[in-house]
Order: structure tokens, then sequence, then C-alpha cells
């Protein structure tokens, strides 16, 4: 590596172009901490702005073939960082979007239909029988929230435990009823009663 130490941006990239290793490493080295600045600044994550260095890196590596037309190895870096990160944000914006969608679409559907409409009898059977497996006092819990509709300081005086205790119950008969009950019949009832 000590050979491109000092060697001009446009060296690193004849040898990388070449697939030399040492000429990558140094690259790595002198731009690391400048391309994840960078993406730090324009994701605001620690998380993304590493996810996306690593990215840029790996495809210098991969795509070195190609890098014979550029010039500006800097210029290179911060734009490749700067389309992955928008490509990133758009990506999430999205899901994000998508989601969103569903939880509207189930909510209105179950207004406007009737949750008995929307769920099978089986299905309503097979959420009674899997609230009936609870330990008594999660299926309480959970009955007292999500088929009652009582938030968890009622919950709390009524069953005479902390607020804690109850969002623990709640929380683990959920869990237990997500593993029992199909997904999608699960997601549904949970966004009704959320």
């Amino acid at each position: 590596m000590e050979r491109f130490i000092n060697s001009s941006d446009h060296e690193l990239l004849t040898g990388i172009f070449a697939g030399n290793g040492e000429a990558y490493r140094c690259a790595f080295e002198r731009y690391w901490e400048r391309v994840y600045a960078a993406a730090l600044l324009l994701s605001k994550s620690p998380e993304i702005a590493e996810d996306i260095t690593q990215d840029v890196f790996t495809m210098l590596w991969e795509k070195r073939s190609t890098l014979n037309g550029v010039n500006n190895l800097p210029g290179f870096l911060f734009i490749a960082a700067r389309n992955l990160i928008y490509s990133r944000l758009r990506k999430l914006h999205s899901q994000a979007t998508y989601l969103a969608y569903q939880e509207q679409y189930f909510r209105e559907s179950a207004r406007s239909h009737g949750a008995e409409e929307i769920f099978s009898r089986d299905l309503l059977q097979q959420l009674q029988q899997a609230i009936l497996k609870l330990p008594p006092q999660q299926q309480k819990a959970f009955r007292l929230s999500r088929l009652e509709g009582l938030g968890h300081e009622e919950i709390a005086t009524v069953m005479g435990i902390s607020k804690v205790t109850v969002k623990s119950y709640i929380v683990q008969s959920l869990a237990t009823l997500r593993k029992w009950l199909p997904g999608y019949f699960v997601t549904f009832f949970f966004l009704l009663c959320s």
C-alpha cells in the first residue's frame, strides 16, 4: 500500500481499474471518513450513513472495470453516495406510505362492512380459542384492552395491578397470539383493535 500513499487520485483510479488491491485500500482509507461524513449529512442517520459508505466502496471495487472514464475520484464517490442515499430514502418512504395505506384501507373496510363480514366465523373462533389459551391474567388484560377498549390505567384499577404489569401482559398476549394465528388475520385484527 505504501506504493500508493502519495499517489494522485488519477493513479489510484488507474490502479483500481487494473484490479490492484493496494490502490483500492489506499482510496478506501483516504476517502472513507469523507464519504461517511457526507452520507451522514444527507441521511441524518449514522446507521444509514455507514451502510451507504460500505455500499459505495463495495461498488467501487465491484465495478472497477467501468472506472476508465472517471476523472474525479472524490466526486465519483460522493455522487454515488448521494444517489444511494436518495434511493434508500425513497424506498423507506414508499414502504412507510404503503403500510399507512394498508392500515387506512383495513380500518375503512371494517367500518363500512362490519367486522363480521370481513372475518369468517372460523377465524373468529380461532381468535376466541387462542385467547382462551392465554394465561388468565394476560387473557383478562387483553380482553379489557382490545375487546372492551379500556386504557392501561383503567385496566390496572380493575385488575389491581400496576400499569407496567398491564402493558407487559398485553405485549405478551399480542406476541403469543401473533404466533398462534394466521399472519394476515392477526395483522388485520390488531389494526382494528389498536
